[in-house]
């Protein structure tokens, strides 16, 4: 079977995209670390919590007028969301970046980026 002319993009800017490419590796790979360095804070009423952008917590603090022996189920609600919201922050986070450091190939977002 022969091939179409210029299959495999030789004369349609196939070196500049592969520079591309190779570049978006590159940040792709120190992504991680990156996302682990970024901190936020998320506040739920009594409840604050500090994720990295990885939506790992890394601290949690309970104001002490919030702990109620009759209505822990409040306190509870309120520790879900704010984890809840944490995480959602952090997945929006790493998804605006990989957003960035993607090049603009055609037919990239078919194959799930």
């Amino acid at each position: 079977m022969k091939l179409p002319k210029n299959f495999g993009g030789q004369n349609m800017g196939g070196g500049n995209l592969m520079a591309q490419a190779q570049s978006a590796m590159a940040r792709a790979q120190n992504l991680d670390a990156e996302l682990a360095a970024e901190r936020f804070s998320i506040e739920k009423g009594a409840i604050q919590c500090e994720f990295n952008g990885l939506g790992e917590l890394q601290s949690l603090k309970i104001d002490p007028s919030a702990v109620d022996p009759e209505d822990v189920e409040m306190l509870e609600d309120m520790i879900v969301a704010a984890v809840k919201d944490g995480f959602a922050k952090a997945t929006e986070t790493r998804d605006a970046k990989v957003q960035e450091i993607m090049p603009n190939i055609p037919g990239l977002d078919k194959l799930g980026f």
